[in-house]
């Protein structure tokens, strides 16, 4: 899809116009289940969750899809380490997390923080998509640093 495109999909998911139940938090986009589902087939999990935090990192702009897998990646972190049970259709979400337990994620969690700055920064689509939300903006981004907080 164009950037046009992904805008107007956005738009209409966020208004409500084809998906009744979309909202704010990381899990209420497919693209957040195709990268969950890229990360659970993983092999090389803290790679991956490393490798997609440095993409928002370093990009000048950070693409929809970069920023989608940068918040999952982090919400992953944050379920791992602080068990916050996030809102997830995937059933086997809250297991699969619970089997990542024994692995030390402590230094992606500085990373994590990082990405997510460059998620709400003005250098996101994500961010220009959500702004376009006057309603649910703000409860997006504080959702955001919500997690920031707790993986500081």
């Amino acid at each position: 899809l164009s950037r046009r495109q992904r805008q107007m999909c956005i738009r209409d998911r966020l208004e409500g116009e084809r998906m009744g139940a979309w909202g704010y938090g990381v899990f209420d986009d497919d693209t957040a289940y195709d990268a969950l589902e890229d990360l659970k087939a993983s092999s090389r999990i803290a790679a991956d969750l490393e490798r997609y935090f440095d993409e928002a990192i370093q990009a000048e702009y950070v693409g929809y899809e970069e920023g989608q897998y940068a918040l999952v990646s982090a919400a992953v972190i944050d379920s791992v380490i602080n068990d916050i049970p996030y809102r997830c259709d995937e059933k086997e979400y809250f297991e699969w997390t619970k089997t990542l337990k024994n692995l030390d994620f402590t230094s992606l969690r500085q990373k994590a923080v990082k990405a997510i700055d460059a998620v709400i920064s003005d250098n996101s689509e994500l961010k220009e998509l959500w702004e376009e939300n006057k309603q649910l903006y703000n409860s997006w981004r504080e959702d955001k640093i919500a997690i920031q907080k707790r993986l500081l």
